[in-house]
């Protein structure tokens, strides 16, 4: 047996294996391929040119849908002699599933006058609906939205706010997170961190009114 990898999603009336025979044993007018049918593989889902010995796929290989193919390639002379080979596609799975934000849309609310340069948000991010070489953080940024007052770590997904929060100033931010897998897709997600407001100004003491 003969196994071949391809990667899925790589499109259909691709040759993906080509049969090479050798009759020169004897006397020879030609070799003609075949797809053997059988009823253990998966020769309906292909095509051979009887000439080059070419096999094609009639369908995109998805490997979610099916992981490899078997098929068994026959050589047969002139005189009616054959020889037989059976092949194994193997669909290579790719990344093609973008993360999931599993971070929620709401950060915990900060006190005002908490101090610049704190963490107020982290990103987490699931990639396992198929394969995943890690996953990447960051801020997109839009006239709708804070990021500019926001930094986040590319790695951790940590959102740190730039500034000092006042609440008479700004009673909350907005920002969009991305998660980005290797393979480049994404997933965004918008985020609401409000402020809290703080008791800060003093009571201010007025004369009473003479009687």
């Amino acid at each position: 047996s003969v196994a071949v990898p391809i990667a899925e999603n790589s499109g259909e009336n691709q040759v993906v294996y080509t049969v090479i025979a050798d009759d020169s044993a004897d006397v020879s007018d030609g070799v003609t391929f075949s797809l053997k049918n059988g009823n253990l593989d998966d020769a309906g889902a292909f095509t051979i040119d009887g000439a080059t010995g070419e096999v094609t796929p009639t369908e995109d290989p998805d490997y979610e849908d099916q992981s490899s193919y078997a098929f068994t390639v026959v050589a047969e002379d002139a005189a009616g002699n054959s020889a037989e080979q059976a092949v194994t596609l193997d669909i290579t799975n790719v990344d093609e599933v973008a993360p999931s934000i599993t971070s929620p849309s709401t950060a915990s609310s900060i006190a005002e006058n908490s101090g610049a340069s704190q963490v107020v948000y982290t990103v987490a991010a699931d990639d396992s609906g198929d394969i995943s070489a890690g996953v990447s953080f960051s801020l997109r940024g839009a006239r709708s939205d804070d990021t500019s007052e926001l930094t986040i770590d590319g790695s951790t997904g940590e959102v740190t706010l730039t500034e000092n929060p006042d609440y008479e100033a700004k009673p909350s931010y907005n920002f969009t997170v991305v998660a980005e897998d290797a393979a480049g897709n994404r997933a965004e997600q918008q985020v609401n961190l409000d402020i809290i407001n703080v008791d800060e100004v003093a009571p201010s003491i007025g004369s009473a009114p003479k009687v």
